[in-house]
């Protein structure tokens, strides 16, 4: 079975760091990517057609059902990949569940959470059957990392999302799966420094710092054709800190 990806593979949250390398692969296997950004994703797009590949940018807000509505329309989606998340202005600010504000539970559950429902509901009126549906979680669902209960709570929602959706969708058939990355060496997770990079990375059973490419690689397998009889499942690319 052929893992190349035909039709058009949405990304959300594609115009930077996981998403931008999301992006790419899928492109480079075939699929036309739309990225789907509040951020200017031209930089994607044009990186993609350097390389020969087909790619274009859409606005759009995954909190905002109006938005995402727009940047769905008129697409014939064989990929959806929810990529968006609130994470970047998180790394440098651990803190204690008790010291996080109602505001800040809001604005990360909004992106994570509400945003992955939003896109997925927008898009399924415009996806083929046999399609994929791969959600980014994250591996501090494994391990719950202290200091950031709203991202890791936000996780957790999308890996029980996934599930539920894989049922509900099976008669469709569309897959839908998810990718737990662990500490993936990207522009926001740059902040927290090297120090802390090579303590997580101490931790592993492999050693090798994770690259956004690598997690790209997990959700071009979810997508392809090499995963047909995979839906429910939960994809852990963590350099083995975790067995489950």
């Amino acid at each position: 079975m052929s893992n190349q990806i035909d039709g058009t593979a949405v990304v959300t949250g594609g115009a930077n760091g996981i998403g931008r390398a999301i992006s790419v692969r899928l492109a480079a296997d075939g699929a036309h990517v739309v990225v789907v950004d509040v951020a200017d994703g031209s930089e994607t797009v044009e990186a993609i057609v350097d390389a020969g590949g087909s790619a274009e940018y859409r606005s759009g807000d995954v909190t905002d059902a109006e938005s995402m509505a727009a940047a769905m329309d008129g697409l014939e989606i064989t990929t959806l990949v929810n990529n968006a998340a609130y994470y970047a202005p998180l790394v440098d600010d651990k803190k204690r569940f008790d010291e996080i504000d109602e505001d800040e539970w809001n604005d990360v559950l909004s992106v994570n959470v509400t945003g992955a429902f939003l896109a997925s509901k927008a898009a399924l009126p415009n996806i083929d059957p046999g399609s994929s549906i791969v959600n980014i979680a994250s591996a501090t669902v494994h391990t719950g990392v202290p200091g950031f209960l709203h991202y890791v709570a936000s996780k957790g929602a999308i890996i029980g999302m996934t599930r539920a959706m894989a049922t509900e969708l099976g008669d469709v058939p569309v897959r839908v799966n998810a990718v737990t990355p662990g500490f993936t060496w990207s522009e926001a997770s740059q902040q927290a420094g090297d120090e802390y990079l090579d303590q997580l990375r101490a931790r592993q059973t492999l050693e090798e710092t994770i690259e956004p490419e690598h997690i790209a690689d997990a959700v071009a397998f979810l997508a392809g054709g090499e995963s047909e009889l995979m839906t429910g499942q939960v994809l852990n690319v963590d350099g083995g800190v975790t067995y489950y």
